[in-house]
C-alpha cells in the first residue's frame, strides 16, 4: 500500500515536472513568437512602402528580413498545438501561429510575383512592360488569391479574446496584409487588362478627356480637351484631337443620364460638352464622351479615360519638362500655367488652343519617353484621389474596371462600402474660378433621436479668396461675368451630398439656418443639392443632416467621406454629432 502511494506520488511529481517543463517551453517559444511579430510588423510596413515608392530592392530586403526572423520561431510541436486546446492562453497562442504563419505565407506566396514583376518593369518601355505584365498575369492572379486566403484566415481571429501586447502584434500583421491588397489587385488587374488595351491582342483606340478643374464639375471639371491615343503591341500615338468650343450644344441628351441627377443639376449634363462629367456614374461620362466623340466625325473609342491638370503634373514628374506653346512646362508649374495665367491674359479661343496645345505636347512626350514603373509611384496618390477614371466598351474589361479604383466617382463610393457618403461639386459661375475657391469638409455622426436611428451631419465649409479689385479687373473669362446667374466676381459652387443606400434626408442650414435644397433619389441613395453664391472675400458653412434607415446597421463606424478631385488636397475632419439639449 505504501508502495503504491508511493508510485503514484512519483508519477504527480514527473507528471508536474513535465506539465511545468512544458509550461515553460510553450511560454518562452510564445515571447520568441511575440517578439518576431512585432519586428514583422515592422519590416511588413517597411517593405509595403517600399513597392509603393518604387524601390524593388529595399522591399525585397525587408521582405528577406521579416522571413529569417520569424519563420524559425514558428512553433511545429504536439505540446504547442495541445496547449492551443487551453482555456484562456489557448487562443493566444494560436492567434500568434497564425499570425506568424500568414507573414510567412505572403512572404513565400506573394512577394515574389509582385517583386519579380515589378523588376521586370524597371526601364521597359510601353511596349515592354506590355510583354512584362503578358507573362507575369498568371503568376499575379495566383498572389492576388493566395494574399485573400491569409486575409480571409486573419479575420477568424477574435483580437478581443487575445491579451493586448499579442493583439497589438496581430493587428499589424493584418493590417500589413490588408495594406497590400490595392497593390496585389491591383498588379493582377493590370496584367489581366493593361496588354489588351495597349494592343496586344489588336489595334486600340483610347480617347483621353482632359477635365479642367479651373471649373469644377463632379468628376473634376469642365470637359475641355479630347485626345485620341492609338495603341498597337504597347506602342502609343497621337492621333486625333478637339477641344470643347468645337462642339455646339445638343437639342436633348445624347445618351440617358439618370434621374435623380438630371433633378439635382439640370438636363444639360447630357446637352453641353463641358457637362460630360458632371454625373458621378463615369459609364455615362465615358458614354457621353464617345458620343460627342462620334458627333465630330471620329471613330468610337475603344476605352475612354479622363484626367485632369493634377495627373498631368504627375505624368511631367516621371518624363521630365516638356516644351509647348505655353512655355516650357514642368512639374511645378503646370497647373499655374494651364489654370490661372491663361485666364488673366488670353481670350477663350486661345485659351483652349493652349490647353489642348499643352495637352497635346505632354502626351506626345508620354508616348516618346514613358517608362511605366516610374509613372507609378506618382499616380497611385492621383488614383486615390478619383482622378483618373476609365471605360471600357469591351464588356469584359469593363468587368474588371468596375472593380478598381478607376470606375468613376459612384463606383468609388459603392467600393468604399455601407458608412461611405460623397461631396460633389459643380461651378455655375460661368468662369474659371476654382482656383480662388477653398473648401472644408467635416463630418458629424451619432444617435440623439428617441428612435435610436443614426444620424450623420456633412458639413461643407466654402470660401473666396478673390477680391473686390480682383472682381473688378479679371477678365470675363474669369468671372463669369455676371452672365450665367451669379454676380460677376461671385463663385458659386453646387454641392450634392450622396448617401449611401437606405438613407434619408433631414433638412440643410446655411451659416445655422434652414435652407431650402433640391432632394432627389436613385437605386436607394438620397442626393441632396444646395448652390451658395460666394461674394469677393466670403464665405458660408453648410451642413447636410441625414437620417439612418432602419436597414441601415446601428454600428458606430465614423462615415467616410469621398468628394470631387479639387486643385489642392482636402482632409476630412470627423467628430461625434451634437445633440440638441433635452
Amino acid at each position: 500500500m505504501r508502495r503504491r502511494r508511493r508510485l503514484i506520488l512519483v508519477a504527480g511529481a514527473l507528471l508536474l515536472i513535465g506539465t511545468a517543463a512544458a509550461a515553460v517551453h510553450v511560454g518562452r517559444s510564445a515571447w520568441d513568437l511575440k517578439e518576431a511579430l512585432d519586428v514583422a510588423g515592422d519590416d511588413a510596413a517597411i517593405a509595403v512602402k517600399a513597392v509603393g515608392s518604387g524601390d524593388i530592392d529595399g522591399a525585397k530586403a525587408a521582405a528577406d528580413r521579416l522571413v529569417d526572423g520569424i519563420s524559425h520561431e514558428i512553433p511545429d510541436d504536439p505540446v504547442w498545438y495541445a496547449a492551443e486546446a487551453l482555456p484562456g492562453i489557448g487562443p493566444n497562442l494560436s492567434a500568434a501561429r497564425r499570425a506568424a504563419t500568414a507573414v510567412v505565407d505572403v512572404a513565400d506566396d506573394v512577394a515574389p510575383a509582385v517583386l519579380d514583376t515589378a523588376r521586370g518593369l524597371e526601364g521597359a518601355d510601353a511596349a515592354g512592360a506590355v510583354r512584362v505584365l503578358r507573362h507575369a498575369a498568371p503568376a499575379l492572379t495566383r498572389a492576388a488569391a493566395a494574399r485573400d486566403d491569409v486575409a480571409e484566415d486573419l479575420a477568424d481571429i477574435d483580437r478581443n479574446a487575445l491579451v493586448p501586447q499579442l493583439a497589438n502584434g496581430v493587428g499589424r500583421v493584418v493590417d500589413a496584409v490588408d495594406d497590400i491588397q490595392p497593390l496585389t489587385d491591383g498588379a493582377a488587374q493590370a496584367a489581366d487588362l493593361v496588354p489588351t488595351i495597349l494592343g496586344a491582342e489588336g489595334d486600340r483606340r483610347i480617347l483621353v478627356v482632359l477635365q479642367n478643374t479651373a471649373e469644377l464639375r463632379t468628376g473634376g471639371g469642365i470637359t475641355g480637351t479630347f485626345l485620341e491615343l492609338r495603341a498597337h503591341d504597347g506602342i502609343l500615338t497621337l492621333g486625333a484631337q478637339r477641344d470643347s468650343s468645337q462642339f455646339s450644344p445638343a437639342a436633348s441628351p445624347l445618351t440617358a443620364v439618370p434621374a435623380a441627377e438630371v433633378r439635382s443639376l439640370g438636363d444639360g449634363i447630357g446637352r453641353y460638352v463641358q457637362n460630360t462629367s458632371m454625373t458621378a456614374d463615369f459609364r455615362v461620362t465615358a458614354q457621353l464622351a464617345s458620343a460627342w466623340w462620334q458627333k465630330s466625325g471620329e471613330t468610337a473609342p475603344d476605352v475612354v479615360v479622363s484626367m485632369d491638370p493634377v495627373v498631368l503634373s504627375a505624368i511631367l514628374g516621371a518624363i521630365g519638362p516638356v516644351e509647348t506653346s505655353a512655355g516650357v512646362l514642368d512639374q511645378k508649374n503646370v497647373i499655374d500655367r494651364l489654370l490661372v495665367e491663361p485666364y488673366r491674359t488670353l481670350d477663350q479661343d486661345a485659351q483652349g488652343r493652349l490647353f489642348s496645345d499643352a495637352a497635346a505636347a505632354v502626351f506626345t512626350a508620354l508616348t516618346e519617353r514613358a517608362r511605366p514603373a516610374a509613372m507609378i509611384p506618382g499616380l497611385v496618390g492621383a488614383v486615390e484621389e478619383g482622378r483618373i477614371s476609365v471605360w471600357s466598351g469591351h464588356p469584359d474589361e469593363q468587368k474588371v474596371l468596375a472593380r478598381t479604383a478607376l470606375a468613376g466617382p459612384l463606383a468609388r463610393q459603392d467600393a468604399a462600402g455601407p458608412n461611405a457618403f460623397a461631396a460633389y461639386f459643380n461651378d455655375a459661375t460661368g468662369g474659371k474660378l476654382t482656383p480662388y475657391l477653398t473648401v472644408g469638409l467635416a463630418t458629424r455622426s451619432g444617435v440623439c433621436r428617441a428612435d435610436g436611428l443614426r444620424e450623420v451631419e456633412v458639413e461643407v465649409s466654402l470660401g473666396s479668396t478673390l477680391t473686390k479689385r480682383d472682381a473688378e479687373t479679371l477678365p470675363v473669362s474669369v468671372t463669369g461675368g455676371g452672365f450665367y446667374g451669379a454676380a460677376a466676381g461671385d463663385i458659386a459652387p453646387t454641392v450634392t451630398v450622396v448617401t449611401p443606400p437606405g438613407w434619408y434626408a433631414g433638412g440643410v442650414s446655411l451659416d445655422g439656418a434652414a435652407a431650402a435644397s433640391v432632394d432627389a433619389g436613385e437605386d436607394g441613395r438620397v442626393l441632396v443639392t444646395r448652390r451658395v453664391d460666394l461674394a469677393p472675400g466670403g464665405s458660408h458653412v453648410l451642413t447636410f443632416r441625414f437620417i439612418a434607415g432602419p436597414d441601415v446597421p446601428s454600428g458606430a463606424a465614423t462615415p467616410e467621406l469621398l468628394h470631387t478631385p479639387l486643385l489642392k488636397r482636402v482632409d476630412v475632419a470627423s467628430s461625434d454629432i451634437g445633440c440638441p439639449a433635452a
